[in-house]
């Protein structure tokens, strides 16, 4: 006979989980917050980029979709400021988004290359047929935050495409602007101007996919994010890249992206395959203040690797166990010499980097990070070593605001807290240090090829 029994402290022994959903924006929890400081190892390599600044397209559909504002602003009688602005942009890029699926015929699978953020959105306000579809639907949850707005500002902005704490577009962006249907001399561009002002305007709750001869399948396919590739648009995707790269006004984002487009040539694709040849010399000369940063980018992924690798095999002897765990059990198991030697190695090289003091002063995290790197360093044995280890991470918790760790130590044994943490995989315990979004810039550029510059198509005059 099962007996139940009143649980002391059910907040501790209970938790919901549920999946995360497909194309959710969200990523596995890291553990460690050490994800917060490989994000800024990368912004110090390429300070112009986001990690979620990937696609050159979206850079200018943003810009248009801000020039079309102020048409609008001009148009309909909105207020000139920068709500109304964000407003009309997003009305826009719910037209952009349902004008994609248009062309795709609803067929935008996760991970396809024209899927835009807010495709979850889009694929349920769009419908098959002839009829109009509508521009009030959600397209994203927090879209001021999450779409390609609030996404795509700030790297705009560094590139002086947008006016420095406004929502205009500047002179710099004028070109790229207008050729965004086509190049300069193409004679429909008004007509497709006046299509997606059309849905600018607010009263409108839907929009036909038809108007003035152009079609909503039309708009979607000269507008796609895959648009300057398949479409061998050369002259935008030269213009792109000299804002985005050449003209950048940190030295170090061109370079990298020179030592990328070096490395592609090598048959390099990885991060740290690309970080171990730059600084072999097999992708060109350093200049000394870059070799700085990829040493210490490669040192902190090592640790990364080694920090978080360590981390997943205690809790995965915890978890194995039942969710509790004679400690001592659980150092034999995940903190054995061979463990223990590579986190004290690892640990000793972050401590001597280059730019190991920056990543200390670094206002979340990394002096925390750094404490626990001296800690294991030095770790007598394994069972210090998990000791450092436990701690940092119940610290990282705490600073999160979200309790204290996932593993408690209660006499002499470690029970799991937080049953729903899922490790990621080896490959992707290393960070990309933004390395993987500035490769497919380069793509979409014209500058690294891909499959999608296999694609042919015969567009209409």
């Amino acid at each position: 006979m099962v007996a139940l029994a009143t649980l002391e402290d059910p907040g501790r022994s209970l938790c919901w989980t549920a999946p995360v959903a497909e194309g959710s924006e969200l990523a596995t929890e890291d553990p460690l917050a050490l994800d917060y400081i490989s994000q800024q190892v990368g912004l110090m390599l390429l300070p112009a980029l986001t990690t979620r600044t990937g696609r050159a397209q979206a850079f200018a559909m943003v810009l248009y979709g801000l020039w079309l504002a102020e048409r609008a602003i001009a148009e309909y009688g909105e207020p000139a400021t920068d709500e109304s602005r964000r407003a009309l942009f997003e009305r826009w890029e719910r037209f952009w988004a349902l004008a994609t699926l248009e062309y795709r015929r609803g067929e935008l699978p996760r991970g396809d290359a024209d899927a835009m953020r807010g495709v979850r959105g889009a694929l349920a306000a769009w419908r098959p047929g002839g009829g109009p579809l509508p521009l009030d639907f959600p397209l994203i949850s927090r879209q001021q935050e999450l779409g390609n707005l609030g996404a795509y500002l700030s790297p705009l902005r560094r590139a002086g495409l947008i006016i420095d704490g406004t929502l205009r577009p500047s002179p710099a962006a004028l070109d790229i602007i207008d050729a965004f249907w086509d190049e300069a001399d193409n004679r429909r561009r008004g007509q497709y101007a006046d299509y997606a002002l059309l849905a600018l305007e607010r009263k409108r709750t839907k929009i036909e996919r038809t108007n003035a001869g152009l079609t909503l399948g039309r708009v979607g396919k000269l507008s796609r994010l895959t648009s300057l590739v398949a479409r061998g648009r050369a002259a935008q995707q030269r213009r792109l890249y000299e804002a985005l790269f050449e003209r950048a006004v940190d030295p170090s984002t061109l370079a990298v992206s020179t030592l990328i487009e070096a490395a592609a040539k090598a048959g390099i694709a990885g991060s740290r395959e690309l970080l171990e040849g730059a600084l072999a010399g097999r992708l060109g000369a350093l200049a000394p203040p870059l070799r700085e940063l990829l040493v210490t980018a490669l040192r902190l992924g090592d640790a990364m690797q080694a920090l978080l690798g360590a981390f997943d095999r205690v809790y995965a002897s915890v978890h194995a166990a039942g969710w509790t765990a004679p400690a001592a059990r659980v150092v034999s198991e995940a903190i054995d010499p061979p463990t223990l030697s590579t986190l004290r190695a690892a640990c000793r090289e972050l401590l001597g980097a280059p730019r190991a003091s920056e990543l200390r002063a670094l206002p979340m995290h990394g002096g925390a990070c750094m404490r626990l790197a001296e800690e294991l360093a030095s770790a007598a044995d394994g069972a210090a070593a998990l000791g450092a280890l436990l701690a940092y991470h119940a610290a990282v918790q705490r600073d999160r605001r979200r309790g204290g760790g996932w593993i408690r130590g209660e006499a002499g044994s470690l029970m799991l807290l937080v049953t729903s943490y899922t490790a990621r995989p080896d490959a992707d315990r290393f960070p990309s240090f933004k390395l993987d979004t500035a490769r497919s810039l380069l793509v979409d550029t014209g500058r690294l090829g891909s499959g999608a510059a296999a694609i042919a198509e015969e567009d209409e005059a």
